[in-house]
């Protein structure tokens, strides 16, 4: 029996790697599923943006006309982003993932994320722009649906994205608590 007193050691440290493993997991599983959805949102929104826009387009005159057809440009754009996002998502193990993959994985996330935050509040101010512009210019029907459909897809953009930014910096921690200290 007291051959076996320094197995204990190892048993110990099999136990807290197991379940550091599976806190990994757990976080990159919860991540995974945040990403999942957000990518569902924007696929839904797309779509729903394709198809009221393409009916609307054919009875719709003046900056409405042009209001409706930058929206079904941006969605087509965005439709193509989601699918791409939810293909890489789910060709992905989240559960395969090692510590160092996950934090780069999580790290870059964020980075895309905080990118996209700033892109929206530039769709936003670009929106805003173009409706000014429209006051003085020989396009004033096209700037102003142009502008007012750029601003839309942005505060819709921006609203998705920080609340992305959000969820995966409330679980940031899980995972920093999971790196070795020294």
């Amino acid at each position: 029996m007291k051959k076996f007193w320094c197995l204990l050691p190892l048993l110990f440290f099999t136990f807290i790697a197991s379940a550091q493993s599976n806190t990994l997991q757990a976080f990159n599983q919860q991540q995974a599923a945040s990403l999942k959805i957000g990518m569902l949102i924007l696929g839904g929104w797309a779509i729903l943006n394709i198809l009221t826009g393409s009916f609307k387009l054919t009875k719709a005159t003046r900056s409405r006309k042009f209001y409706f057809q930058m929206n079904l440009y941006w969605n087509i754009v965005n439709l193509i982003i989601a699918a791409a996002a939810l293909y890489s998502i789910f060709s992905k193990d989240p559960a395969a993932a090692s510590l160092l993959q996950s934090l780069k994985l999580h790290v870059w996330y964020k980075k895309i994320l905080y990118l996209n935050v700033g892109l929206d509040v530039a769709y936003i101010v670009l929106g805003a722009y173009l409706q000014e512009r429209s006051r003085n210019s020989a396009k004033t029907e096209q700037l102003m649906g142009w502008g007012k459909a750029i601003v839309l897809q942005g505060f819709f953009l921006f609203l998705l994205d920080l609340v992305l930014v959000i969820l995966l910096e409330s679980s940031a921690e899980q995972l920093y608590y999971l790196i070795p200290t020294a």
